[in-house]
């Protein structure tokens, strides 16, 4: 995941380049990184800092944004473990395009220039998946503009929870609540409200106090085609 919006349900977009590394090498990478906990509600990374490090979530969430001047958080994206952010100007060397904020207490793996470095040398397929993520992330940028234009606000949705679904087909929990969702697709609450009613009255989903449960990844992805 990176320093923009991310709708995209495939593994490689949604997760960042990291969990594409081989095995022996991502491993390697992580454990020379630097782990550091982050309490619910921390700020993690601030619009406009440079971009001297990526991070890759090991537990909990993070909220990717921008605050306005009156300390009100826009969300793009909600990531969770296994997926990665800030690679966009960690690599490109320009400040921070985002606020990431810690939305439950959260461990991260912060990597920097001399652990990367590192993994290139270990292993020179790291460079194409590299190359790979950055074209995964300038693609998702058309098809969010794309979506903005055709898509309903229900298939908004559908395609926000997708995004959420890699790591298993049924019953996968979401943590998230409805406002931080609504903020996500770009909706108000009462538009959200409807398109999840129809959702569930379908039998794709169930709704908690503070997360949400997919029930079948498979169906769910099937209804943005029809």
């Amino acid at each position: 995941m990176a320093d923009s919006q991310n709708f995209s349900g495939s593994a490689f977009g949604a997760a960042g380049f990291v969990t594409a590394l081989p095995d022996t090498v991502r491993e390697r990478l992580l454990a020379h990184g630097r782990t550091r906990c982050f309490a619910k509600g921390e700020l993690i990374q601030q619009r406009g800092d440079p971009g001297r490090e990526f991070w890759y979530i090991l537990t909990g969430s993070v909220q990717i944004g921008r605050f306005s001047v009156d300390g009100e958080l826009t969300l793009f994206a909600l990531l969770g473990p296994g997926e990665s952010f800030g690679e966009q100007a960690f690599l490109g060397e320009f400040p921070r395009l985002v606020d990431a904020i810690a939305g439950t207490e959260t461990k991260l793996v912060q990597v920097g220039e001399k652990e990367l470095e590192a993994a290139i040398a270990s292993d020179p397929s790291v460079v194409r998946i590299l190359l790979k993520a950055m074209a995964h992330m300038v693609q998702r940028g058309f098809d969010l503009v794309e979506a903005g234009r055709n898509l309903s606000t229900v298939d908004r949705v559908a395609q926000a929870l997708l995004q959420h679904c890699n790591e298993g087909e049924y019953n996968v929990t979401i943590t998230v609540t409805q406002q931080s969702l609504a903020d996500l697709v770009g909706v108000s609450r009462v538009s959200l409200g409807k398109a999840l009613d129809k959702i569930e009255d379908s039998g794709l989903i169930s709704r908690r106090y503070g997360r949400i449960i997919v029930r079948d990844r498979g169906k769910l992805s099937r209804l943005l085609g029809d």
